[in-house]
């Protein structure tokens, strides 16, 4: 059975930030979304107007930016600054190839940050 070569599976992943800045990314991500569910649920419990279920856009969207930071190893503020972060001390990436496959990861992390918000805000409209 032949496989397919790394490069025609697509870009490869290049880690802007450290497995102990990962760890931090997904904590967040963790407390964001564990916030926005129970915000709510007192929502639900509470009788509020399911309009008021909108700004939970505000939790979800940061929830999902630190899961997928965690994912993709990819700090998008760091991308921006054209950084990463690999051990104790933030670096530039100088190497012009890199940075683009930092900058294209990090819009990506944002574009599917954004998908998931809205999705689990959408959910949380529908739910009675």
């Amino acid at each position: 059975m032949a496989y397919p070569s790394p490069e025609a599976a697509g870009p490869t992943c290049i880690a802007n930030i450290s497995p102990r800045e990962r760890r931090r990314r997904l904590a967040f991500g963790v407390v964001a979304l564990a916030a926005g569910l129970a915000v709510l649920v007192v929502l639900m419990v509470a009788g509020a107007d399911r309009w008021w279920r909108l700004p939970l856009i505000l939790l979800y969207f940061p929830a999902a930016t630190g899961y997928f930071q965690w994912r993709d190893q990819t700090c998008v503020a760091l991308a921006a600054r054209s950084e990463r972060k690999l051990g104790r001390r933030t670096e530039r990436i100088e190497d012009a190839a890199e940075l683009a496959q930092v900058r294209a990861q990090a819009r990506r992390v944002q574009l599917k940050s954004m998908a998931v918000g809205i999705a689990l805000t959408a959910v949380a409209l529908l739910l009675p």
